[in-house]
């Protein structure tokens, strides 16, 4: 409500300050201050209604709604009609009084009426463009508040895509460990605490360090290597310093996931998964490559719903400065994942 009103009296001292600049600014020029002003009077309420109409049902309705030719034809009847209107005023009410040789012509004389019509749509062209850029501003604002909660909610689907295997192994195994009293428990339970913390509070920061990132990564694959034990071999190896390098939370998770869920998970033997991360010239990559499952004879590749949703944040918050390549190898997948960070 309050907004409401701020706009209508914003629309209120803008058609005072019309015909105060009316009145006394061209009255100034021949001193016909009574002239102008009754003139002005007069010639206001055709001016609001053809203004408000192009405004609100005009532009609102068909112009913006993209409907081009029925904004067309409606704009060119409305403003033959209301030329038409203000002249016929003009020619009954001003002219007898302060210029009586502008009833020597015809009242519908269509010079006149041109004359009428530039009159009233020079100001509704003004008014139009501050309508329209509102227009504007607000479907930018609209657009990205739309984007700020796709990421949020996209982000949040992500914590939710965690495989739910994982948890109820890491807690499964952490079953076991008490019950057999071993020294790994408390280590278990601390690195869940850090990784659940992650999750819940460090990842609503718009960017976090990656190190820290990293470090969640680090707790990811120590849980996941209780349930593996010797069978699988992670590598994690970190080049170059990556201090004052920020990113955004969550981005490497789903390499990461993909890599155990789609590889290690499937094998019976002995797979490896190895996982590079490097800095160079503002250039963050990240490599993640697995030992290839087989199936009846025949490699497969799932990207899996997190690296979808991974694309996706990746295009919100690093439109053009980044790449994710998938490769099937003859042994092995390799996800490669370049960021341009600032």
């Amino acid at each position: 409500m309050p907004i409401i009103r701020y706009r209508v009296l914003l629309h209120i001292l803008f058609w005072i300050a019309m015909v105060f600049y009316e009145v006394f600014i061209w009255g100034m020029l021949d001193n016909s201050y009574q002239e102008k002003l009754t003139t002005s009077l007069l010639e206001l309420p055709v001016k609001l209604t053809a203004t408000y109409f192009t405004l609100y049902f005009l532009i609102d309705r068909f112009l913006i709604a993209k409907k081009y030719t029925t904004f067309l034809i409606l704009l060119v009847l409305s403003m033959a009609f209301f030329g038409v209107v203000l002249r016929i005023l003009n020619y009954q009410f001003i002219y007898p009084v302060y210029y009586p040789l502008g009833l020597t012509a015809p009242m519908l004389f269509a010079p006149k009426i041109l004359i009428s019509v530039f009159v009233i749509y020079s100001l509704v062209a003004i008014v139009a463009s501050f309508h329209l850029m509102r227009h504007y501003y607000n479907h930018q604002q609209a657009a990205q508040q739309l984007q700020k909660q796709t990421l949020a909610a996209e982000l949040k689907l992500l914590k939710s895509q965690i495989n739910p295997h994982f948890l109820f192994n890491t807690l499964n195994n952490l079953y076991v460990l008490t019950l057999n009293n071993s020294g790994k428990a408390p280590d278990v339970v601390h690195k869940l605490s850090q990784l659940m913390s992650y999750m819940l509070y460090d990842s609503n920061q718009p960017e976090v360090p990656l190190e820290m990132e990293i470090q969640y990564i680090k707790n990811y694959i120590d849980l996941e290597k209780v349930r593996y034990g010797e069978r699988l071999e992670v590598l994690l190896r970190v080049y170059e310093k990556t201090e004052g390098i920020k990113v955004a939370p969550l981005l490497i998770l789903p390499l990461v996931e993909n890599s155990f869920k789609h590889g290690a998970s499937h094998q019976l033997d002995s797979g490896w998964i190895h996982i590079d991360i490097e800095v160079q010239e503002k250039m963050l990559l990240i490599k993640v490559e697995n030992s290839k499952p087989q199936f009846n004879g025949e490699h497969r590749i799932t990207s899996g719903i997190g690296l979808d949703n991974a694309r996706k944040r990746l295009n919100h918050l690093y439109p053009g400065r980044h790449s994710l390549q998938l490769f099937d190898e003859p042994d092995a997948y390799l996800a490669v994942l370049k960021i341009r960070v600032e």
